[in-house]
């Protein structure tokens, strides 16, 4: 018996052969420029960004680090609030210190530009989604699994020696 299914898996597998020649990478460089099934997207990330490959790149990190950064800084703040709202010792300015603390953990930063820290990552997060939601949905990943295709592409990209954009003096084109 599985001797005949290995056959029936050999002779089967044969007439999916065309799967090789198909790059799955090409699917997210029509979603890029907005071509193909995704001409009737209104606005995807090639089509009104012109920006290289290390730009892109440097944005997928900044999403990357907003992610985890806003678990992390949820979870310290969340440890300060409890600390400070369940007091165990009196004097030495402890707690006001703490107090301080948490309000500038919260508060906007000129760093960020006048933005917190939570404002700033979720701002991020929401223009990954803002780009790549449709396409995340359409092949059921996630945002962070899109970032991957994301990479991948820009690395074939670069591989390829092929330009996002090209400048024709009056506006950048894509490809």
């Amino acid at each position: 018996m599985k001797n005949l299914i290995k056959k029936i898996l050999k002779e089967e597998s044969e007439d999916f052969e065309w799967v090789k020649s198909i790059d799955p990478l090409d699917d997210f460089g029509n979603y890029f420029y907005g071509k193909g099934d995704y001409r009737k997207a209104l606005a995807t990330p090639g089509q009104y960004i012109a920006r290289d490959n290390n730009w892109w790149r440097n944005w997928i990190e900044d999403t990357y680090h907003a992610h985890s950064n806003l678990v992390e800084d949820v979870e310290d703040l969340l440890d300060m609030v409890k600390d400070l709202s369940k007091p165990r010792v009196t004097g030495n300015n402890q707690y006001y210190w703490l107090s301080n603390e948490v309000k500038n953990f919260v508060s906007p930063t000129s760093a960020l530009g006048g933005k917190s820290i939570f404002e700033d990552a979720a701002i991020q997060i929401s223009s990954a989604y803002t780009m790549f939601d449709d396409y995340a949905s359409k092949h059921n990943l996630t945002i962070l699994q899109v970032l991957d295709v994301f990479s991948s592409w820009l690395d074939k990209m670069r591989k390829e020696k092929k330009p996002l954009h090209v400048e024709d003096g009056t506006e950048f084109n894509i490809d």
